[in-house]
């Protein structure tokens, strides 16, 4: 089979982690093409410059790991959405270019993956998509997390949070809980990225100057290390499609912490502490309870472990490939 792959979203994000993941491990029998527009990918006319490439390849269909379908495309296509955050944390453009624009392109597709069992319901009550179009297929995760043996140290137990700084990642909540909670000051929030004004405002009206740490960009090879050096994840969203950062953390041994709403109660299953996301003292209650309960601290570490296991690249690339051959 002759496949034709939006290679735009290759990269170091999330998504081009899953591109990577699947490429690797396409099929012999598929031959590849890639295609690479001298275009941003969240641009308008983005539609209307895939369907034109598409037409004039002679690939017999098209895939994308993410959101973005062609327009009028004369072969069938997959496409993959993660989320539908755009319709809860973007502009109101944003909100009428999805659900109107791309739901409708979306619905021609042959079929659509997505992440989540939590998102394919969102994805039929909010978009209106047709279920039987829909196939949920898990990430996978690195089998470096489950074997690295190196420790990050900061000389003090830290929390840890990875991740980027929009609205619906909670970070505001996630740093007043830390202040909240009675536990040791020798306990460090760490955080991925680095400071920006707003984050230090927030950060000295709370008293936290010396308790909170950035790491700038972490490399991929790093964070392995990062996450068994961590005391606990901190990871409390207000939305997420899949939440991988979860399921890196839990194959590192490393105990989580994360919301009750969305996505993250199927990831997590039973094996990590869930939170309300909005309540301050709900996040900082659980905090208390990983530094104070050692016996919940370690039983989280070894059954997030054997839980972090059911998420294998080589299922989602089989089942993504058999998605888009069959």
């Amino acid at each position: 089979m002759n496949v034709l792959a939006d290679g735009r979203w290759a990269g170091d994000t999330g998504i081009g982690r899953l591109y990577k993941e699947i490429i690797d491990r396409k099929p012999t029998s598929v031959q590849m093409q890639t295609l690479n527009l001298d275009l941003k990918l969240g641009h308008l006319l983005s539609p209307w410059y895939l369907g034109k490439k598409i037409n004039e390849s002679n690939a017999e269909i098209f895939y994308s790991p993410s959101f973005m379908p062609p327009w009028q495309s004369k072969i069938p296509f997959v496409i993959t959405i993660h989320d539908l955050n755009h319709l809860y944390y973007y502009t109101l453009f944003h909100k009428i270019y999805l659900k109107h624009l791309i739901a409708n392109l979306a619905g021609k597709s042959k079929k659509i993956i997505t992440v989540s069992n939590y998102t394919k319901n969102e994805m039929v009550e909010v978009l209106k998509i047709d279920p039987n179009k829909i196939e949920v297929i898990y990430n996978g995760i690195d089998s470096s997390f489950a074997s690295n043996k190196e420790i990050y140290s900061l000389n003090r137990p830290y929390f840890l949070y990875v991740g980027n700084r929009r609205k619906y990642k909670n970070i505001l909540r996630m740093l007043q809980g830390f202040s909240k909670a009675k536990i040791s000051k020798e306990y460090l929030f760490v955080l991925s990225g680095d400071i920006d004004d707003q984050l230090k405002k927030v950060i000295e009206s709370l008293g936290l100057q010396n308790r909170v740490k950035f790491l700038g960009f972490i490399k991929e090879e790093q964070l392995p290390s990062i996450y068994k050096g961590a005391y606990a994840l901190l990871f409390v969203s207000l939305m997420e499609g899949f939440g991988l950062p979860v399921i890196e953390s839990m194959a590192s041994g490393t105990p989580v912490i994360t919301s009750n709403i969305t996505s993250m109660p199927e990831i997590a299953g039973a094996d990590a502490l869930l939170v309300n996301p909005i309540e301050i003292d709900s996040i900082a209650n659980a905090i208390e309870q990983l530094v104070n309960d050692k016996k919940l601290h370690h039983e989280l570490s070894k059954t997030g472990r054997k839980r972090a296991q059911q998420f294998n690249w080589n299922i989602t690339a089989k089942k993504t490939w058999d998605t888009i051959m069959y």
